[in-house]
């Protein structure tokens, strides 16, 4: 191996090393922050008030509206949104801190706003909640804030873990190594080569780097997450609910139980060794679920017996 090579795998190596020890250091603070962050927008999302909405045509089919996961923006959707039924009206935002809003920072408040603005601009048309990973907390978060009726479901996928001190520790350790890989290669160049690990096809990578893909914006996003009981909010809210993660989503997988507990109208969906990112690995099955559980919410089937 030439010398100059090696140096720098000594190096990634070392900062790698470092950054463990680095996030074990800051832990502490993390935690106190986020605690008081999410203590302070759980209480503003509470307080949001609902609004009243008249009821749309029985047989108008919701719109979706999509939620991407923590350093994406809405074109990671394309792959998925080929394979769903035509005759819905899909969109697909950018949440605070990714894609035309990166020069922010997600929180959950900004987050809950943004998805309140799409969910009235639609009103009095019925929308469904369709998140992966980040997008299926935001889903949640916004839920107990949208007006009444209007709400007809919600997909959560990759969102039925702890957001925990472990996971906050390996996150922080993940960015500065992450930090330390843009010292040699541009963001966009790193961006192509994860989706590639996820199983974005080729041609679906471009819009999605274009758009805008920032690797820093996940450890702001899961310590936003914290301190806030998801639990409790799926608890309040009486509308269908689909939960689907990769077997081998192991946070996820951990916790789903007491998820589905606290849910009133609940079906689960397990996508077989596939891993975090169901929607992004596996779109077309992805999509094909999204499409049964709308067709059971037209069917009043709870909870949704999907084939």
């Amino acid at each position: 191996m030439k010398r100059w090579l090696l140096r720098i795998v000594l190096g990634l190596i070392s900062l790698a090393v470092l950054a463990y020890a680095f996030a074990a250091a800051q832990i502490e603070w993390q935690v106190r922050a986020a605690a008081r962050e999410g203590a302070s927008q759980l209480a503003s999302e509470l307080a949001l008030p609902r609004a009243e909405l008249a009821a749309p045509a029985a047989d108008a089919k919701p719109v979706l509206i999509l939620l991407h996961g923590a350093g994406l923006n809405g074109q990671m959707w394309n792959p998925v949104r080929r394979h769903l039924d035509p005759r819905l009206r899909v969109i697909a935002l950018d949440l605070p801190g990714h894609g035309a809003h990166s020069n922010g920072t997600y929180s959950v408040d900004g987050a809950v706003a943004t998805v309140l603005a799409a969910a009235r601009s639609l009103a009095p048309a019925r929308v469904v909640l369709v998140g992966d990973s980040l997008g299926g907390y935001t889903a949640m978060a916004a839920a107990v804030a949208l007006p009444r009726g209007q709400l007809a479901g919600i997909v959560m996928a990759g969102s039925s873990g702890d957001i925990n001190l472990k996971g906050m520790a390996s996150g922080i350790a993940q960015s500065l190594f992450v930090r330390s890989l843009l010292l040699f290669g541009s963001e966009d160049a790193l961006a192509t080569r994860a989706l590639g690990l996820f199983g974005i096809a080729q041609a679906d990578t471009p819009p999605i780097v274009a758009a805008g893909v920032h690797l820093n914006a996940v450890v702001p996003a899961a310590r936003a997450l914290m301190g806030i009981d998801f639990r409790r909010k799926l608890a309040a809210l009486d509308v269908p609910l689909l939960i689907a993660n990769g077997s081998l989503d192991h946070g996820a997988v951990e916790h789903e139980d007491s998820y589905v507990a606290a849910a009133r109208r609940v079906t689960r969906l397990h996508f077989e060794n596939c891993e975090h990112g169901v929607s992004m690995r596996r779109p077309a099955e992805f999509a094909a679920a999204v499409n049964a559980f709308v067709t059971c919410l037209g069917n009043q089937e709870s909870p949704c017996k999907l084939k």
